[in-house]
């Protein structure tokens, strides 16, 4: 495996743990706090490192089926980290919207299962079939 795809592939491991830590922390607080804004910016600029090493590694070019999966998740959490962040900044730590609750919730389980559970067997099929010789 190339180097440039290992460090991706840690990016993507701590791409997981901060999302995941920002994300939890506000569906069980139902409020933005500067901890939540921290994990989901530290969790947005691993995923943009992931995706950016995974590019550059990868031998199937920009456009592939693991490529389109990765980007939507990479926007789903964009979208929400950004409202996020906005609500923040427009309304301090008041109670998040429902909406915007849902969203959050919603966004983390399309990155989870998406780019970082059928991403990883996507990759893992591809390989096991070319040491098959499929």
């Amino acid at each position: 495996m190339k180097p440039i795809i290992i460090v991706g592939t840690i990016f993507v491991h701590f791409a997981l743990i901060s999302y995941g830590i920002g994300i939890i922390a506000e569906q069980i607080k139902h409020r933005v706090t500067r901890f939540i804004i921290m994990f989901l910016g530290c969790g947005l600029i691993f995923d943009i490192a992931a995706t950016a090493c995974m590019i550059t590694g990868s031998a199937r070019g920009f456009i592939s089926l693991h490529g389109f999966l990765g980007y939507s998740c990479l926007l789903a959490m964009a979208v929400d980290s950004t409202l996020i962040m906005r609500h923040r900044l427009k309304y301090s730590d008041q109670e998040v919207p429902r909406a915007l609750h849902l969203l959050s919730r919603y966004a983390y389980l399309w990155w989870v299962l998406g780019a970082y559970i059928t991403g990883g067997l996507l990759v893992y099929l591809r390989v096991s079939a070319r040491q098959l010789g499929l």
